[in-house]
Order: C-alpha cells, then structure tokens, then sequence
C-alpha cells in the first residue's frame, strides 16, 4: 500500500532494518560518506538501487553517476568481511547474501549541484536530496527506515527535515526516521548553521529554515508564512500533518521551488528578501509549493505514487498538478492581502495572458501532450522549445482560470472551483492509497460544481486553437485586448519631463551579451526575425551600418525604426550576411474592463476575486 503520511510521534524510539550512516568529514570537497546497513536479511541475493529521478521533477538525472567507491560487507559478532557484488545495470548492484544476517554498503556521493531538487555540500552547510544519496532496497521499501547524521553540530547546529525525531540528539549523531522509503525520499535535508523561526497555525507546528549568507528579516518572512497557512489550511478545513517545514535558500541567481507532503524548498535570489517590493514573487513561490501539499502530493494523478523511481513515470494530467496550482498560487497571494485586486488582476494579463502569447508552441502542442512529454519538453528543452510546446504551469494555469470562472457564472456564484478542490480532498481522504484517473477528476469536479464542463475542458486541454478569452471573460466584466507596449514618461528633479526614449520593439528573438559579442538565443516562429532569416547562435554584429554591442542597444536602434526595413549584418559559422528586418510594434495583450458592465456581470466579478482579510 502507498502511504506518505507520517507523524513525529510514530517514530519516537522506533527500530528499523535499514539505516544510512551520513558522514561529512569531506566536505569541502563536496563529498557524503554513506554507510547504509541492512538487518534481518533472509533473502539469498539483495538489490540495492540508486533512483534516477526526484518525483516532482519530471527528468531523469541518473543519480548514480554521483556515486563512487562502493564496497559491500558482511557484519558479524565477529567483525566485517567484505562481500562481492555485480553491477545489474547503471543505477543497481547485487549482493549475494547466502547466509548472511547484516549487509552493510559504503559509497561515497558528490554533492555539488546547487538546485532544489539536487544535493549540495561544501564546509558550510549540507542540502540533501535523499532521492540523490539512498539507495533502496528492492523489496523492502515499505519498512522503518532510519537515517544517522554525523556531522559537528557545533559548527552546524541547525538541521531542518520532515524527518521525524527518533531519540535525542547525541554525540554519535542525529537519529531521524521516516515509516518507508517513499517518505524518506520525499524529506530532504537542510543541515547548517541557517536561522529557523517556528510558529503554531492550523494545529500544527511549522518551521520556517531560511539558508542564506545574507541579513534577511526572517520574522517578517515568518509571519508572511503563518498567513499563507492559515488562507490555505482555511479552504481544505485544517492541515493534513502534525508538522510542517518550509526550507528556504537565498543566494544570488537561485530560482525555483519542489514540494513535498511535510515540507518545501524554494530558493530565491536575495533580492527577494531583502527588498520587500520584489517580494511577492517568493510569497507566490511559497504558496504554489505549499498548496502542493493538497495537489499532487496528496490530491494526485493515478501516475503520480506509487514510484518506479528508476523510469520515467508519464501522465497526461499536470494540467492539474501544475497548472491548478499556478492558478491558484498567484490567486492565494491576492486572498492573503500580498496583492491588490488590481496587482492580481495585472499579473494575470502581463505573467500569464501576455507570457502565453509569445508562446507559438500554443498552436502545435496541446497541453495534455505538453504534460505527457515534459520529461523532453519542459525540462529537456530545446532553444527552440517556445515554438513547438505550451508549458503546462503557463497555459494549464490559464485553462483552471477560465473554468473556474465558467463554473462561478453558470452557477450564478454559487460554485468554483473550491468546491471542486475540497470534493477531491475527500475523495483523497477516503483512499488515500490511490490517485485519480483524468476521467474520475472530472467527474469530481462536475458533482462538486453541478455544472458539465466534460467536453468544454477536454476541448481545451486537447485543442491548440486560441482559447476562448473573451467568451468566457465576459461573465466577470473582462475582455482580452492587445495595446501597444509605450514606454513609461518620467520626470526629474522639480518635475522636469525626461527625454523620449523609444519602446523596445518586437523582433521576436532573445539575445545575450557572451563575452562581448551579441548572440541570437532564440528566434520565434512567424516573428520579424525568422522571416529575416535570423538564426539561433547567429551574432548580430550591425543594424544600418551601426556597430550593435550590447541587445539594449539593438532594442533602441530598431526601435526608433519600426515599421521600415532595415539592413541587418549577421554572423554564422565564420562568415557574414546581411538581410533586411523589419521591425514591428510590439503589442501586449491583457485583461481589459468592458464597457459599462451590467451589474450581474460585477457580481460575478466580486464572487471570482472575493476574498477574507
């Protein structure tokens, strides 16, 4: 049976069969020493595997490529002997075990990857994705298993995990345990010297981690926190767990954020903390994975858990897993007062309507493939990518929007999509061992919301038409238009106006500045660009004659031309060309109030952006 759920107080004085020795003693050379011992082995041979990804992050990483110096023994009242082993494949070994009670498996991991689903360690501090250091043993993965941390805990005596405290800490170690592997590769590691603050909300106990080398306001981010969880935990009627972390790091270019059912990463640059008007990106951020903890942990699709940690694990159905929580991530900041009606309603038309129709990919891939292929799409992605794939965050996320709103309208606001998410609660606290088939999602939906939305969803979760903005918008008082883009007038000292500068136009390619020369990043299908032949990795050296050093300058010349064609100089694979591009006003589609909307139309409005302060 399929089980995540575990309480602090289930592991107190536990015993386990299997238990992973850490070490740090090299760490500054980003090395984990791992001693995993197996008791009470009956069976003749033991297959000890390496998981080759980390659920949630839908790409095999071939984790085993980070392991080294493996040895096997057996453990005896009379000491150990060292066993030998076969390698079955890339990420698992075999070890005869013929009459042998206690195996023990020493390896040596790299951890020097410094992202939220991969692990680092260096002098300072250890992040451990356990996915990336256990190993597991086949056919044994739904006992106790223990992990023993030895490190100084002088030097880092911070250490924050959903792991659940098995005695008191000792000068051997720090004993933690999880009630299988599943729980155990779902509860990273945080060891360090980085400041907690915790609180008490739903009637639970929460920390807040926050790894950083800057001086950030952790009590306000705390508070902030303790409102996210208290707005979500309010919609579900109370938290799922005993004790929740959310695992917070701050360095410079970090970005992203992976869930899990007791606990969140979310690494964000520093700017994010220690400038509050750059904060609600983080806050979005920490509700998105917070709300995880429902959706897809929890309220999940059939796919999703039980794992084959070593293959690829497809579904069709991120649209729910992804795409409702990006709907209702930016949606819980504005319910938890971080945004103003009109802040919401703008990220809605400049990251979700306007980002989406830069997207050509909308036209030729739907999203369920999109989601189906995310192992290649998402997260093996060409440079090329925008052009031939939807992300399903983006356009599933837009999709939960437009039906919530259809659910609030043919049901004059009685319904949305809430109700829809506390009938899956239910359905998930029924059978909790089971996730949902798309079919059976829809179902739900429909008897939470009485409205029949089967074919309308499917047509868009299949389709690659242009969604129906407007058809559906028009119930809240929105319509879907595209503006030019004008560059903001500014003033100086006593309101003196600043010059004009011209808006960057739309040319429809990325450039970057490598090592002094401008590089083409990305080209859009149908965009000025293309059709002027421009490729990826081609360097744009001149625009009429004028020498083109950084992408801002390119911006401004061609855009004091749009409209007119213009000579391009360009260089591919040692040699230059010209063409001619024309550039074009660059427009930005968003939400726009209809004229004078009717007074059901702002009822319908009110009930979509109502909210509990």
């Amino acid at each position: 049976m399929y089980v995540i759920e575990q309480r602090d107080e289930q592991l107190v004085n536990s015993k386990a069969g299997i238990t992973y020795e850490l070490g740090f003693d090299r760490a500054p050379q980003h090395l984990v020493s791992v001693r995993m011992r197996v008791d009470n082995v009956a069976a003749p041979e033991l297959a000890f595997v390496m998981p080759s990804w980390s659920p949630g992050s839908y790409k095999i990483r071939d984790y085993a490529g980070w392991q080294g110096n493996v040895r096997c023994y057996s453990v005896n009242a009379a000491g150990r002997t060292e066993l030998s082993y076969r390698w079955r494949d890339k990420a698992s070994l075999v070890v005869s075990t013929q009459g042998v009670a206690t195996v023990e498996v020493e390896y040596l991991i790299y951890a020097h990857e410094r992202t939220v689903r991969t692990s680092h360690v260096n002098r300072f501090h250890a992040f451990l994705m356990l996915t990336s250091v256990c190993m597991y043993v086949e056919g044994r993965t739904q006992e106790t298993h223990h992990v023993l941390l030895k490190h100084d805990q002088l030097k880092w005596p911070s250490t924050s995990t959903a792991l659940s405290p098995v005695s008191a800490p000792t000068s051997r170690g720090i004993l933690l345990g999880a009630l299988n592997y599943d729980i155990l590769a779902d509860s990273p590691i945080e060891i360090g010297d980085h400041r907690v603050r915790t609180f008490t909300a739903a009637g639970a106990l929460h920390e807040v981690a926050v790894a950083t080398n800057y001086d950030v306001d952790i009590d306000w981010l705390a508070d902030r926190v303790k409102r996210i969880v208290e707005v979500e935990t309010e919609l579900f009627g109370g938290a799922p767990y005993d004790r929740y972390v959310f695992i917070i790091q701050a360095y410079p270019g970090a970005g992203g954020g992976l869930e899990h059912a007791r606990s969140s990463v979310n690494a964000v640059d520093p700017s994010a903390l220690l400038d509050k008007t750059k904060a609600i990106g983080l806050l979005s951020l920490l509700c998105h994975e917070y709300f995880h903890l429902w959706n897809v942990k929890r309220i999940r699709p059939v796919e999703l858990g039980p794992f084959d940690y070593t293959r690829e694990t497809y579904t069709p159905m991120l649209w729910l897993a992804e795409g409702l929580t990006s709907y209702y991530d930016n949606l819980f900041a504005y319910r938890c007062g971080f945004a103003t009606e009109k802040e919401y309603v703008d990220s809605i038309s400049r990251d979700d309507i306007a980002r989406l129709a830069q997207v050509q990919g909308r036209f030729a891939m739907s999203t369920r493939d999109s989601s189906y292929l995310a192992w290649l799409k998402l997260y093996l992605q060409s440079p090329d990518g925008s052009n031939r794939f939807p992300s399903y965050y983006l356009k599933g996320g837009i999709i939960i929007m437009l039906l919530d709103i259809y659910i609030i309208d043919h049901t004059d606001g009685k319904y949305s999509m809430d109700d829809a998410l506390r009938m899956m609660w239910k359905r998930y606290q029924d059978d909790p061992s089971r996730g949902m088939t798309e079919d059976e999602c829809i179902a739900i939906i429909e008897q939470a919301t009485r409205v029949q939305v089967r074919e309308r969803l499917m047509s868009w979760l299949d389709g690659k038409d242009e969604l129906p903005y407007d058809e559906i918008l028009k119930a809240v008082g929105y319509r879907v238009s595209a503006a030019p883009k004008k560059a903001a007038a500014g003033t100086f000292g006593e309101a003196v106006p600043s010059a004009s500068v011209p808006e960057a136009p739309f040319i429809g390619w990325s450039l970057a500045d490598v090592g002094g020369k401008v590089v083409v990043r990305a080209v859009d299908d149908g965009s000025p660009a293309q059709l002027a032949g421009i490729g990826i990795d081609d360097e744009l050296v001149a625009i009429e004659g004028i020498r083109i050093l950084n992408p801002a300058q390119a911006d401004h010349v061609l855009g004091g031309r749009v409209g007119k064609a213009v000579q391009l100089t360009g260089h591919c694979d040692g040699r230059i060309y010209t063409t001619t591009i024309e550039a074009r006003e660059r427009m930005m589609p968003g939400l726009v109030e209809i004229d004078a909307p009717s007074e059901r139309q702002r009822q319908m409005r009110s009930r979509w952006l109502q909210r509990r302060l």
